[in-house]
């Protein structure tokens, strides 16, 4: 019998073979996780240390001429724990534990999205939704779960929280932005797993980003995603570079049954576009891969983009 252990950023996977099998073992160590559990252990009032290494500010130098309005905005940001980073307009932006804005161009979106009707798939603060509606969307409906305790946890995952916890809206960041920016985007509390032509109808473009890792039921999600497209869904999600082929099968990792991690799968990028093809998905591009990470971290995770049509 021969084992060998491999490490590659954050990861940590052990292949031992014998001569009636290959196990493949992995274990998933990476700073960026710990860093976005204490971030939610903080959103939830868990006590954790706060982050004070972030690189935007939460409330930028106050002008001498601020409004009451101006100076009621940079109040309410700095009270609100913010997973994604958005542009406020006037100097004011939100102190998000990801900034999707550098990679933007590697989700290829039109310039103008006049005349689109489009979807936003478990929105939280509304990064990709607001940007949908900057793009001039004729329509931006954007869903999430109404409070912390219907996110999708394990059981495990979800004993470590209090119930009190558990029932804290999920939408305060979403309603900030939303009001500071003048918006229109209608934000719709509804799960993935209920999403449907008969609640929502059709979509010329569904937008739906690191989700699939953080479901019970992934291919479900998918399955729901396909059934509003009308025109196409980017679906972007995080890979592990080394889940190849062992020999024709897709790999993927379990990580549902621990405490202290919210991701159920980690997948490797054949395993991931296979799922999006597998659920009915005709036509599936990959338009790109590339590295990110926390704002106040290190590049560590692995991202994938495809474009898929029915």
């Amino acid at each position: 019998m021969a084992s060998k252990g491999i490490k590659f950023a954050g990861f940590e996977l052990s292949v031992v073979v014998n001569k009636d099998a290959v196990t493949v073992r992995g274990s998933v160590r990476n700073g960026l996780w710990r860093e976005f559990y204490r971030w939610l252990r903080g959103l939830l009032g868990g006590g954790e240390q706060k982050d004070t290494t972030q690189t935007t500010p939460a409330q930028p130098t106050q002008a001498a001429d601020e409004s009451p309005q101006q100076r009621e905005l940079r109040e309410q940001i700095a009270a609100t724990n913010w997973y994604h980073t958005i542009d406020l307009g006037h100097g004011v932006i939100t102190p998000g534990k990801f900034d999707h804005r550098p990679n933007l161009p590697a989700y290829q979106l039109p310039a103008s999205l006049e005349g689109k009707r489009v979807l936003d798939v478990a929105t939280f603060d509304g990064f990709w939704a607001f940007e949908l509606e900057r793009r001039g969307a004729k329509e931006v409906v954007a869903i999430d779960v109404e409070r912390f305790g219907d996110i999708d946890f394990s059981p495990s995952r979800r004993a470590t929280f209090t119930q009190e916890q558990l029932d804290q809206k999920l939408n305060r960041g979403f309603g900030i932005a939303h009001k500071a920016l003048g918006s229109r985007v209608k934000r719709e509390n509804i799960n993935v797993y209920d999403l449907s032509p008969d609640a929502l109808g059709k979509f010329d473009i569904v937008h739906i980003g690191d989700v699939l890792l953080h479901l019970r039921h992934p291919l479900k999600a998918l399955e729901n995603v396909l059934s509003v497209t009308g025109g196409y869904a980017l679906i972007s999600d995080c890979y592990v570079p080394d889940l190849g082929h062992l020999g024709m099968e897709r790999l993927v990792q379990y990580h549902g049954g621990r405490g202290d991690s919210d991701v159920w799968w980690w997948c490797g990028l054949d395993a991931l576009e296979q799922m999006i093809r597998g659920v009915g998905f005709n036509k599936v591009e990959l338009l790109s891969t590339f590295r990110y990470g926390t704002r106040s971290g290190s590049d560590t995770l692995f991202h994938a983009v495809f474009r898929a049509s029915p």
